[in-house]
């Protein structure tokens, strides 16, 4: 059994150290679940910041549904809202983009950036087209204009193609291309994006990201180092909205055009209609114009968001060691379940802690889900085998006590083994005490053999321990055909209850002693009849005797008050004896005949008050009765003992 106890000790040791290494062949791996998992880790970690206030020069010109809807205004009434004429259907005129970039720049706006495709000529004739490039030649330097990657499939095999403004005029061009990771969110830098497209389908040309675009015609450097994940300001919302309507309204331009001074405008849909929308980490549904605001707030503040360890294979390392450090500490430092679950959790909460911590005020990603992981399946696989050899030896000891206590006593000793020292040495209890005797026994074992006795005997005592054990009595000790018990020690239920146990230990002594009766008297054995006495009090338990040898019993007035009662019901002529204290606890549920006061050996200044049991409220008394005629006449009239030719041949 020990062995077995130290085996599953290792055990846990050495799954713990599976775990950490499970958990570095995962991160070495990157394999696309285990990108997945962590990308959801992530995200909480970024849910769980919450926004950061962006640049306050980086404002939004939302084509919204606010805007697509006055096209319908328009062709109600064109003679009075006529400024709405290049928003009467979708695609917009290019005038429409002109006017605004026009108002813009006379507002004093740093550059403008449109995240629209001007990829085909104007469907509304060439002089639209010349419109914008009108425009584009006066501001064409502080513009960034989209262009785009095409890679599609057909039947005839896979095309690429690079989309770019059809405009002559110099401006900046940004590709608005996104690469989505394996749970469907969008997080990698555009740059990072770009370049694993150009690589992938051999796309030859350096053109920047959108954002990177508008920098540079913002007149920003480019920074020297760029993330590789994109830092999220907020949730969708977080970057400054403006209607795209309201620049083109002739009354409400003047009240508005002094919010874009200095600002970078990027001009782009927000429109649910458009399915421009991607998930992102903090945010399930953001606009593709609000990703390239976080993009070129980013490059315009140098924030990067990088792995702590660029290398998979040393990050995968190190956060083994890591794991495999903490989980061992904890596995050697605490034995217990519940301390090795505390401090399992303890260390999970601390490295979401450090995650959370590297991430907001360092920029810095560290693994999270798959060392969370691996520590809770440590800590999981600790606790079962630690479970598991902690009920191992429980059963060695319980086994082992139970050789010397009762099972109750036993039992009392394992939920409280800090409290065995007290339990040992001696504890005071209110408890009821209970001594049985067999009537005439002597006379018994004195016509039987010495087998017959001893099976006869074993027999009666099996029956008397099982109605005493079902009501929580303690078997104290056995005196020859003598049983001794208490109840309320070494665990009490209450005066109340341990009182009742007694008695209802006692009534069951009785039923089942008349139905053992029964089967004896078939079997031509002997009939047998017992006295039970139980007292109420003060006893002291605890384990007596000299060095060589102990006993856990109890001792004290209210044993041998029980002792003497037991003795009295041969002289009453009754079965069940209690004592005036254990009667008051339990007179509102049992029936009883008062038998008077008696003066007890030992106790001759006083007398005891003593009641004899005749059953509970409630149910019959014909079993009272009948043991009490029977037993009269038992007494009175001793029979000799006749045996089965099979008992006298054995």
């Amino acid at each position: 059994m020990v062995k077995s106890y130290r085996r599953l000790f290792q055990l846990g040791h050495g799954l713990m150290v599976s775990w950490a290494v499970f958990g570095a062949i995962a991160l070495a791996s990157q394999h696309p679940w285990i990108l997945l998992i962590e990308g959801q880790a992530q995200s909480f970690l970024l849910r769980l910041r919450g926004a950061v206030p962006p640049p306050a020069d980086i404002v939004i010109l939302g084509i919204d549904e606010y805007s697509l809807s006055q096209g319908d205004l328009y062709q109600a009434e064109p003679e009075r809202y006529p400024f709405l004429a290049p928003l009467s259907t979708w695609p917009w005129q290019r005038q429409a983009y002109a006017l605004a970039i026009e108002r813009l720049m006379a507002a004093g706006a740093k550059a403008v950036a449109v995240d629209v495709l001007l990829v085909d000529p104007s469907s509304y004739g060439p002089a639209d087209d010349a419109a914008l490039e009108a425009t584009l030649a006066r501001w064409g330097d502080r513009v960034a204009l989209a262009a785009a990657y095409d890679v599609s499939s057909s039947d005839f095999g896979l095309f690429t193609n690079l989309l770019q403004p059809i405009y002559a005029s110099p401006t900046e061009i940004g590709l608005i291309n996104m690469k989505i990771d394996a749970d469907g969110k969008l997080r990698a830098f555009p740059d990072l994006g770009i370049e694993t497209l150009r690589q992938n389908y051999g796309f030859t040309d350096s053109l920047p990201s959108l954002a990177g675009a508008t920098l540079a015609a913002a007149g920003y450097p480019k920074p020297d180092q760029q993330s590789r994940d994109l830092f999220f300001y907020g949730p969708a919302g977080t970057f400054p909205v403006v209607s795209f309507v309201q620049v083109l309204d002739p009354d409400n331009w003047p009240l508005i055009a002094h919010q874009f001074k200095g600002k970078i405008v990027l001009i782009g849909p927000i429109a649910e209609s458009f399915q421009d929308s991607k998930r992102t980490p903090i945010d399930n549904a953001m606009p593709g114009i609000e990703i390239h605001a976080n993009a070129l707030a980013d490059l315009m503040e140098g924030r990067t968001l990088d792995p702590m360890v660029g290398n998979p294979v040393v990050e995968g390392l190190l956060t083994a060691i890591a794991i495999a450090a903490v989980g061992l500490g904890l596995g050697y430092r605490f034995t217990q379940p519940v301390p090795r679950m505390a401090g399992f959790l303890a260390a999970i909460a601390a490295w979401g802690a450090l995650a959370y911590l590297l991430m907001v005020h360092r920029d810095r990603l560290v693994p999270v889900a798959v060392p969370v992981a691996c520590l809770g399946m440590g800590g999981v696989t600790y606790i079962a085998t630690g479970a598991v050899s902690n009920r191992l030896e429980e059963q060695r000891l319980r086994r082992t006590l139970e050789r010397y206590v009762a099972p109750s006593v036993a039992q009392e000793i394992l939920n409280q083994p800090e409290d065995f020292t007290s339990l040992t040495v001696g504890q005071r209890f209110q408890a009821a005490v209970l001594f049985s005797d067999i009537r005439g026994f002597s006379r018994i074992s004195y016509q039987l053999g010495a087998e017959e006795t001893v099976s006869l005997l074993n027999t009666y005592l099996d029956v008397m321990v099982d109605a005493i054990l079902k009501y929580r009595g303690t078997i104290d000790k056995f005196i020859g055909d003598a049983v001794m018990a208490e109840f309320g020690a070494p665990k009490s239920q209450g005066p109340e209850q341990d009182a009742l146990g007694a008695v209802s230990a006692a009534l069951a002594m009785r039923k089942v002693l008349a139905t053992l009766r029964t089967t004896l008297e078939s079997q031509g054995l002997p009939p047998l009849y017992n006295g039970i006495g139980i007292s109420y009090g003060e006893l002291v338990v605890g384990n007596v005797g000299s060095v060589l040898r102990l006993e856990y019993t109890a001792i004290g007035d209210t044993v041998n008050v029980a002792s003497r009662i037991e003795g009295l019901t041969k002289v009453i002529g009754t079965d069940i004896l209690i004592t005036q204290s254990c009667y008051n606890l339990v007179k509102e549920q049992i029936v009883a005949v008062d038998h008077g006061t008696h003066t007890l050996a030992g106790r001759e200044q006083e007398a005891v008050q003593v009641y004899g049991v005749v059953a509970f409220k409630g149910e019959s008394d014909a079993l009272y009765h009948q043991v009490q005629k029977d037993l009269i006449q038992h007494l009175s009239q001793p029979k000799a003992i006749t045996f089965p030719t099979d008992i006298k041949s054995s």
